[in-house]
């Protein structure tokens, strides 16, 4: 090894605690690999806060929506054997399967590469068999293989069928032919009480209900069982970077092929391009392929309810990176600034900055979001400090936290329960949103947005249930109309689809539903998602 790559190794280290520091991150595990061994792991933070636990490279993380890529590994190694046929309609396989469409039967192809048009799904009883069977009172609303929505009802579905033509669990089915043949000899591929000992403790900001910061609390995410195939594998660092090896050699293992040259290609082909912003590239099978400097790319990351990872591959440079937190912040960054450091020690690419902590902040184009925006509920200055944004509001100046995209986190009083969110006209900033309220750029120069009309009824609240993965939403109005707003994610206008049905985003092709009932005196008191998930307006704002 030699010292061009002990450079970037400590270079990513330190961008690592910077990023901790940043996010609010309790703990945070990185390892690097080439095509043939692990150059380089690290661990850092506590597994345990309140027990002040410090982290190790062998506690077990869920990998989350990682594990979409092994569910892909088992179905082609069945389609290589003439069991399965990707492009067979789902009811092949599932007879009972429903889903209403005016379009094209689903296939299995259709599912893997997120393109069948079904919801993401709610997670509400945290079992496969009755998520899929409620995807009856859902539609689709475009032709098969034309849309990319992400969907983890799909994967359910896929971990169904696994079981269904092998007549095993999809635990047995992924630990016999992909965890073994790896060398994951560590790795659960279900989440289950008798090992939750050696998981690292998944830590969740202490107040669910708005966006958090690097200074906010930490609480213990709640604990549930899971052996759904969208996302139950619960693995240590090594055991990833095994995995990792594995799709390096273009599923070679260390005891043989785990998956034909002709199956990895068709894993690795990118048979849609996202536009949800998330998933950049193309999507194949379980896998993001993407090409930056004229290398091919793959990874994937994993979100769970307190643990979340990011996988990715340089497959030109056979570089590798597996990063895996305990607690907020996504580990994208982390694993993407140490592939980029390692390339660079290798010749390909400049070697990153790790940005100093008064600079840690900064926005990409900060220059477009300077001004100052007036509204019915007073003036805002946005300034633009050396390329960090600060929101000053009475008199008090706080930092706009780049989160994604045009949204920026601040903890300015008042301003604590939604993003600061900014809207673009033909490319230029017009308009500041924070919950209801609107700012203008410059001022409102024309007529406010119709409000959309929804009579006497009172549907903008905020609405709770004990789902851990979605335990709360609002919904607020806008001059244009009513707004969806997850806690800590952009605001998706909700396009009225007649009686209290609400469709959640601009986008016709959007599945995603919210509908109200349960009225008393003209309040809708409760709310539904496709799936079955239900939330009840609750008192708090």
């Amino acid at each position: 090894m030699g010292t061009d790559k002990e450079g970037a190794f400590g270079r990513a280290t330190e961008f690592a605690d910077l990023f901790m520091w940043m996010r609010g991150t309790p703990g945070l595990v990185l390892g690097v690999t080439d095509r043939e061994k692990t150059l380089f792991t690290c661990a850092k933070g506590f597994a345990d806060v309140a027990a002040r636990r410090p982290m190790e490279t062998d506690a077990l993380f869920q990998i989350g929506s990682v594990s979409k890529s092994f569910t892909c590994m088992a179905l082609l190694q069945l389609a290589e054997r003439g069991i399965i046929d990707l492009h067979a309609p789902v009811k092949k396989y599932l007879p009972w399967f429903s889903v209403k469409s005016k379009h094209s039967e689903i296939t299995l192809h259709h599912l893997m590469t997120h393109t069948a048009g079904i919801v993401i799904g709610s997670d509400a009883t945290l079992a496969a068999w009755t998520e899929v069977w409620d995807l009856r009172d859902t539609e689709t609303t475009c032709e098969p293989g034309t849309f990319f929505h992400y969907s983890n009802s799909g994967y359910k579905t896929l971990g169904l069928i696994l079981e269904t033509v092998s007549g095993k669990s999809c635990g047995e089915i992924v630990r016999g032919g992909i965890l073994d043949a790896a060398g994951m000899r560590s790795t659960e591929p279900i989440i289950t009480n008798g090992m939750r000992g050696r998981l690292a403790v998944a830590h969740l900001p202490t107040h669910d209900d708005r966006p958090s910061n690097g200074r906010s609390g930490l609480s213990p995410a709640p604990w549930f069982e899971s052996d759904t195939a969208d996302g139950s594998i619960c693995a240590p660092l090594e055991d990833m970077l095994a995995y990792i090896r594995v799709i390096l050699n273009r599923g070679q293992g260390p005891w043989g092929q785990v998956l034909s040259s002709e199956s990895f290609r068709k894993m690795t082909t990118p048979y849609i391009t996202p536009e949800d912003g998330l998933h950049g590239g193309g999507y194949g099978y379980g896998l993001n392929i993407d090409r930056s400097a004229g290398h091919t790319i793959i990874g994937h990351s994993g979100g769970m309810v307190g643990h979340y990872t990011s996988m990715i591959m340089d497959m030109d440079s056979g570089i590798g990176v597996m990063a895996m937190v305990n607690g907020p912040g996504f580990p994208d960054e982390v694993s993407k600034f140490a592939l980029k450091a390692v390339n660079a020690a290798s010749g390909t690419g400049e070697m990153p900055e790790v940005p100093a902590r008064e600079h840690a902040f900064r926005a990409p184009d900060s220059s477009d979001y300077a001004g100052t925006y007036e509204g019915p509920w007073g003036t805002l200055e946005v300034v633009d400090r050396d390329g960090t944004l600060r929101l000053v509001h009475d008199g008090r100046e706080s930092v706009l936290e780049p989160w994604e995209g045009d949204a920026f986190y601040s903890d300015s009083p008042g301003f604590e329960l939604f993003l600061v969110e900014f809207d673009r006209e033909d490319g230029a900033i017009r308009r500041l949103h924070n919950g209801e309220r609107t700012y203008y750029r410059g001022g409102r120069t024309g007529p406010g947005e119709r409000r959309a009309d929804t009579g006497e009824l009172r549907l903008d609240g905020h609405y709770r249930s004990h789902n851990p993965w979605l335990s709360n939403f609002r919904v607020v109005r806008r001059d244009a109309g009513l707004v969806f707003a997850l806690p800590a994610e952009h605001s998706h206008p909700l396009i009225h689809l007649g009686d209290n049905l609400f469709r959640i985003g601009a986008d016709p092709r959007s599945p995603e539903r919210v509908g109200f009932d349960c009225v008393i005196d003209g309040v809708a008191t409760s709310a539904a998602t496709p799936g079955g998930g239900r939330f009840g307006r609750t008192f708090t704002p």
